[in-house]
């Protein structure tokens, strides 16, 4: 019998695009992923008023002025899309938290400025609360995800804050669980008193000095902030903004 032939390996990524297939150009890639970020951002407002139940690709891709075809370039499918969501509103997020509480000088002014800067962003982007509390049943995953990444700078931030303090109120395995329960705090103020409808209204002065004095207390802290502390910089109501991927070394345009 004739020695069978082998079989041709699958090309792989390190192996040169065949000649008739040419590597996207730098702008191609940014243009796709500035459409991404647009399905993206459709989807976020559609959920904010249909929640996600009634956020069809129909919708999202009429939101987004896309052909229906063209999500499918983007997202593998409706589960993907809810997977990928929530993650990318958070990082936009924590980008505006993480300017306002740069410089703070003390652990309460840093948390004035996170709680200030929090809900600022969330009054001016509604639809994210619907996107959040209903991502636990739709996109369970994700809602993991998001409340992990905003737990990372946070407790990076409160422990460099207590280390300055001579004896500080808990220790670095107990942090985890603090952050918790101030995440969980916040959370629930918003429900409480902010939510109206599908809008959202900011916290009054009157609750934020008790959220700090309850932050104060329970970190063993003095409350050292001015009545009337400077309010963070406003959040621009702007869409989900395309990130450039830093290129490495020795790598093409995907």
């Amino acid at each position: 019998m004739p020695p069978r032939k082998a079989k041709a390996s699958a090309p792989s990524d390190e192996q040169e695009p065949s000649p008739g297939r040419r590597r996207r150009s730098e702008a191609q890639v940014q243009k796709n992923e500035e459409t991404r970020m647009r399905l993206l951002n459709a989807a976020a407002r559609v959920i904010g008023k249909y929640g996600y139940a009634g956020c069809s690709i129909a919708r999202v891709a009429a939101r987004a002025k896309v052909a229906h075809g063209t999500f499918y370039l983007h997202f593998k499918s409706q589960q993907d899309l809810f997977d990928q969501l929530l993650p990318a509103l958070g990082a936009e997020m924590l980008e505006v938290i993480g300017k306002a509480v740069r410089d703070s000088k003390s652990l309460i002014e840093l948390e004035h400025r996170g709680l200030v800067a929090n809900f600022d962003y969330l009054v001016q982007h509604p639809y994210l609360h619907r996107v959040t509390s209903e991502a636990e049943l739709y996109a369970p995953v994700a809602y993991r995800q998001y409340f992990e990444e905003l737990a990372k700078p946070y407790k990076k931030s409160l422990r460099r804050s207590m280390a300055a303090q001579s004896q500080p109120a808990f220790s670095e395995d107990q942090l985890d669980a603090v952050i918790s329960m101030l995440l969980g705090a916040r959370y629930h103020l918003l429900t409480r008193f902010c939510v109206e409808g599908n809008s959202l209204k900011p916290l009054t002065p009157e609750l934020t000095q008790t959220y700090l004095r309850f932050v104060a207390e329970g970190l063993g802290v003095k409350l050292d902030m001015p009545a009337e502390a400077p309010a963070a910089p406003a959040a621009e109501v702007v869409p989900l903004a395309p990130r450039r991927k830093r290129k490495v070394a020795g790598q093409g345009d995907d």
